[in-house]
C-alpha cells in the first residue's frame, strides 16, 4: 500500500504556475535594474553637462556653444522624464508579480501542508496496521506453544 497524494495533480500546476511566475519577476527585476542604471547615467551625464556650463559661463564662450549645450541639456531632460516614466512603470510592474509570486508561493505551500499531513495519517495507519499484525502474530505464537 503506497501512499497517493490525492491533489498531486494541483500540486503539480500550482508548481509550475510558481516557477513561471518566478520566471516572470525575475524578468521584470532585470528590466527594472536596465532601466534604473540607464537613468542613473543620464543624470549623471547631465550633471557633467551642467558642471561643463557653469565653467563655461566663468570663461569666454561663444554664445552658440552656449546655446548648443543648453539645447543638449533640453534633450537629456526630456529623454530623463521618458526613462523616469519608463522606470515607474518598471516598478510598479516588478512589484504587482512579486504579489502573484508571493500569492502563488502561498498557495503551493498551502498544498504541501496537506501532503505532510496527509502522509503523517497515512504514516501513522501503517504503524497501527503493522502494530495489530504484531500483536496477532504474538498472541497465535503464545497459543501454539
Amino acid at each position: 500500500m503506497a501512499f497517493q497524494f490525492k491533489m498531486e495533480k494541483i500540486l503539480s500546476i500550482k508548481t509550475k504556475e510558481k516557477e513561471v511566475v518566478q520566471s516572470e519577476y525575475g524578468e521584470s527585476v532585470k528590466k527594472f535594474e536596465q532601466l534604473a542604471q540607464s537613468l542613473y547615467e543620464l543624470l549623471k551625464k547631465k550633471e557633467e553637462i551642467e558642471q561643463h556650463s557653469g565653467n563655461q559661463f566663468k570663461t569666454k564662450m561663444v554664445i552658440n556653444e552656449i546655446q548648443q549645450t543648453q539645447r543638449f541639456l533640453l534633450s537629456l531632460t526630456q529623454q530623463i522624464g521618458s526613462i523616469q516614466t519608463q522606470v515607474q512603470r518598471a516598478r510598479e510592474k516588478m512589484n504587482h508579480v512579486h504579489i502573484q509570486l508571493l500569492e502563488k508561493t502561498m498557495e503551493v505551500k498551502k498544498i504541501e501542508k496537506m501532503k505532510e499531513r496527509q502522509f503523517s495519517v497515512y504514516q501513522q495507519t501503517l504503524t497501527a496496521i503493522e502494530n495489530k499484525q504484531n500483536d496477532e502474530y504474538s498472541v497465535l505464537r503464545y497459543i501454539n506453544h
